[in-house]
């Protein structure tokens, strides 16, 4: 039993004739029929019943016809898989990344991928930037994307620059230390800070505190509405801030690490070996952040 004979006989089914078939497939009208042939003679069945021109599907037919179509797809699938191999683009791939970016940007990306790279199967995950490089070093995901330690390692992973983001120390517009003209670093401790919070083999944990008194969440989102509240002071990267800088409800603190600029970029583990949809990846970051520096 061939896939060409399944696929054969699948189409006779759908044009309902062996010359409809031979038209839809681009082969006579002698080959359609013959293939469908040896396919009963292999089975030891009749799968159609012909009358004149037209084809009937008979008992036996009907019972197997949706495990043909099945089956002839998960050749194709097979098949695609391999060509995918050979031509280097992966067919699947685990993507963590943090939300530094904005979700509008990874949402337009994840648009292209699907676009461009209809074949391959992607899972995405949103954590923050501690936990991407244990996921990268435990082989949880394939890649990671997201901003780069800058003192702290984290397990045998390699760290591509692709660009940097613009990271801001901002607060509401209310707020007490929107007010005070030259903030020092006890101005910082004295108010609540909102900052990252992770999860390693210890339980969770707050990212690096400056101030005691603290509120630790997930996301930079997070930190942003956080601030929007009232509820504290954050660092949080730039394009999340644009709109709320703009109208004046945030403002950027009067310090002198107010506004830094922090390495992003792509988080493997040592021995990973990225293919084409990866690489499309990273150069398509690496155009986004370029674009925004300027």
């Amino acid at each position: 039993m061939k896939s060409s004979q399944i696929e054969m006989f699948l189409t006779a089914v759908e044009t309902g004739s062996i010359a409809g078939a031979a038209r839809e497939l681009e082969k006579s009208r002698t080959t359609v029929s013959a293939a469908i042939s040896a396919l009963e003679d292999n089975l030891g069945v009749e799968l159609l019943s012909r009358s004149g021109n037209s084809v009937l599907l008979t008992d036996v037919g009907k019972m197997i016809h949706d495990d043909c179509e099945r089956l002839l797809q998960a050749v194709h699938d097979i098949e695609a898989k391999c060509r995918q191999f050979e031509s280097g683009i992966e067919s699947a791939l685990r993507i963590g990344r943090d939300d530094a970016l904005p979700e509008s940007f990874w949402r337009a990306t994840m648009r292209e991928v699907h676009r461009l790279f209809p074949e391959s199967s992607v899972s995405l995950y949103v954590a923050p930037p501690p936990e991407l490089y244990e996921m990268a070093d435990e082989n949880m995901i394939d890649v990671a994307f997201g901003l780069l330690p800058e003192t702290r390692a984290f397990g045998r992973i390699n760290r591509k620059k692709l660009g940097q983001v613009r990271m801001m120390s901002v607060v509401h517009k209310d707020h007490p230390l929107a007010a005070v003209k030259r903030v020092q670093r006890a101005d910082l401790e004295r108010y609540t800070e909102v900052t990252l919070a992770y999860v390693d083999d210890e339980g969770l944990k707050a990212l690096d505190p400056i101030s005691p008194h603290y509120i630790a969440l997930p996301f930079y989102e997070h930190l942003r509405d956080a601030v929007l509240d009232g509820s504290g002071w954050a660092n949080v990267p730039s394009a999340l801030l644009r709109k709320y800088l703009r109208s004046g409800t945030l403002q950027v603190l009067k310090h002198s690490n107010a506004m830094q600029w922090q390495p992003y970029g792509e988080i493997t583990a040592m021995d990973a070996r990225g293919g084409a949809l990866t690489a499309w990846l990273s150069d398509r970051l690496e155009n986004y952040l370029v674009a925004e520096a300027e």
